[in-house]
């Protein structure tokens, strides 16, 4: 069985771009005829679309369907669209928005585009075509903003690029090609025929995080703000990381990249950064820092590796399993590494030695790897990961 077809457009004081959205979608390369029509607006708008494109004695509307019928395309049944498909953005008490001009207008409009969205998407046999091509920038950005969270595999976001020639307007207005119509430019003054003009449907790519944290989320979160709050708190950050250098000779240094500052650290410390750097998680470096001093004491290092010799004489990971010892042992490690890396400029911190409960959130692959080949081979696996790159300075 198909799926029914539904497009969702934001609209603004130009009531074409939502019929020349439909033309273009249906003169494709693959035609679509979207079954039902849906048009988010405020109040100012919908009056507006009301007018010019259901109302007159001749309805646009209607044209618009005449003239898909005569180029060969079956329309009975789609394309469902009238004053109920019209739905305006109310605020928080309810009442109809007449524009949208302020923050809080912004935000109920986030919101109720989102409960728009999300009772389409909630649909298995529903596929959503959300055009961004009308109203103003920030109702397009807060649609496209709904569709990437909420948006399936299967929905679309599209634009509709309008004639060039009449960019800036047209007199009468242009809603889509038609023969013996005559538009005037507003802008050049210029004369064009409706049936030699076109627009261009561009797909929008978008990313779609639906698949990669709907599984976090028991109940849906009530509000725009509060959904992309949850969103953010289980994603990684949106941040540029410095790179990391972490250099096996002598007593081992961690340097700060391109800047090339050099971080001395105690040897636990440092083979702690080493074993981050290696992805173990945070919950297993205690154990594996105690596993580490037992497999480095029989180790055949070559002279110029001092960081051996002094993790296995610390008095730190001495006792097996998480003890109290070993997690105060390990907090102070942590607690060294981010004093020296802040000192040394290094940001985000927390995102690499998170305190208590925190996440390591540090790329693996901003990690570099330098004198590598230092390392005895049989316990190498141990400190070098596939993730890390390795480079010679």
């Amino acid at each position: 069985m198909d799926k029914r077809i539904v497009l969702v457009a934001s609209m603004g004081m130009s009531p074409s771009v939502l019929t020349e959205t439909v033309w273009c979608l249906a003169h494709q390369e693959v035609p679509i005829i979207p079954d039902e029509i849906v048009v988010l607006v405020a109040k100012n708008v919908a009056d507006k679309l009301s007018k010019e494109v259901l109302g007159g004695e001749d309805p646009i509307w209607r044209r618009l369907l005449k003239a898909l019928k005569k180029d060969g395309f079956n329309v009975d049944g789609k394309l469902v669209f009238g004053n109920t498909s019209i739905h305006v953005i109310p605020d928080a008490a309810g009442n109809a928005i007449w524009d949208l001009r302020s923050v809080a207008d912004n935000l109920a409009a986030a919101d109720f585009m989102l409960r728009q969205i999300r009772q389409y998407t909630e649909t298995p046999d529903v596929e959503i075509i959300a055009s961004i091509a009308g109203g103003r920038k920030t109702m397009s950005a807060l649609l496209l903003s709904c569709m990437s969270i909420l948006g399936r595999e299967e929905d679309k976001v599209v634009h509709v690029l309008m004639p060039e020639e009449l960019e800036g307007g047209a007199e009468p207005p242009f809603y889509f090609p038609q023969k013996g119509i005559v538009h005037v430019s507003r802008r050049t003054g210029k004369k064009y025929k409706g049936d030699k003009l076109r627009s261009e449907l561009f797909e929008v790519p978008f990313v779609r995080m639906r698949g990669w944290y709907q599984e976090k989320f028991k109940t849906n979160p009530p509000t725009y703000l509060s959904l992309v709050k949850k969103v953010q708190r289980v994603s990684p950050p949106a941040a540029v990381y410095q790179k990391l250098e972490i250099d096996f000779d002598e007593s081992g240094y961690v340097r700060v990249l391109p800047q090339r500052i050099d971080v001395k650290l105690s040897a636990p410390s440092f083979l702690l950064m080493a074993l981050i750097a290696n992805g173990v998680p945070k919950d297993a470096l205690g154990n594996e820092l105690y596993r580490l001093k037992s497999v480095l004491a029989e180790a055949d290092f070559p002279m110029a590796v001092k960081w051996n010799d002094k993790f296995c004489e610390s008095p730190k990971f001495a006792a097996e399993g998480m003890t109290a010892d070993n997690l105060g042992d390990l907090a102070d490690c942590m607690s060294e590494i981010r004093t020296k890396l802040i000192r040394a400029g290094f940001e985000r911190v927390e995102d690499l030695v998170p305190k208590r409960n925190g996440k390591i959130l540090y790329p693996l692959n901003n990690f570099v790897f330098h004198n590598e080949d230092l390392i005895p081979e049989d316990i190498r696996r141990h400190l070098i990961s596939g993730n890390v790159q390795t480079e010679r300075v």
